[in-house]
């Protein structure tokens, strides 16, 4: 998978491209998040990683294992629970603003960034349609900066209508072993 992860990333690196990863196994999840920071940071750049309490000091052990502390300095964590639930719920306007507001010193300075976003939401009501509407709105931020996103999924929470949801408002499909193109159906010109 190490060689699948640099080799897209280095084909979409002046283009950009949003990336549906719905992952099955925790362990291949934080392998595969180390190989795409790796990667980012061996472009020159940074990652900005939206992650849950839960996985954050594993991926943080690992980092401070696999990276100098130069490399370290490019890295920046969020609390995915403090991103998507900011005012109590998943709230698309809420958490597009958030989005805005973080990659802004980014884009405005310059810095080339990558993301890495483990989705993740309590349940409410409507909160398919939400999620789809949240990832087609993201995705127009996204492609509008080039920038290469990750979008991770606990398999096991995404439901078929979900999926096809998200399958219409990513270029990529990735699980823990393979990363394969989408052919949308509304690809954004």
């Amino acid at each position: 998978m190490q060689k699948k992860i640099q080799d897209l990333i280095s084909s979409v690196k002046e283009t950009g491209a949003h990336i549906f990863y719905s992952f099955e196994n925790e362990e291949k999840y934080v392998d595969n998040l180390i190989v795409y920071l790796t990667a980012a940071i061996g472009l020159g750049n940074h990652v900005m990683i939206i992650e849950n309490d839960r996985i954050l000091p594993e991926l943080q052990k690992r980092i401070k294992s696999e990276l100098d502390e130069e490399q370290q300095k490019m890295i920046h964590t969020i609390n995915n629970y403090e991103f998507y639930c900011y005012r109590g719920n998943f709230n698309k306007d809420t958490i597009l603003s958030y989005l805005d507001n973080m990659l802004a010193p980014f884009l405005e300075n310059n810095i080339p960034v990558q993301t890495w976003a483990h989705v993740e939401w309590r349940e409410q009501e409507e909160i398919y349609q939400t999620l789809g509407n949240y990832e087609k709105e993201a995705d127009q931020i996204l492609q509008s900066a080039n920038l290469i996103t990750v979008c991770g999924y606990d398999a096991s929470r995404v439901t078929k209508a979900l999926e096809d949801m998200l399958m219409d408002s990513h270029d990529y499909y990735m699980t823990d072993d393979t990363i394969n193109p989408i052919d949308r159906k509304s690809k954004i010109n």
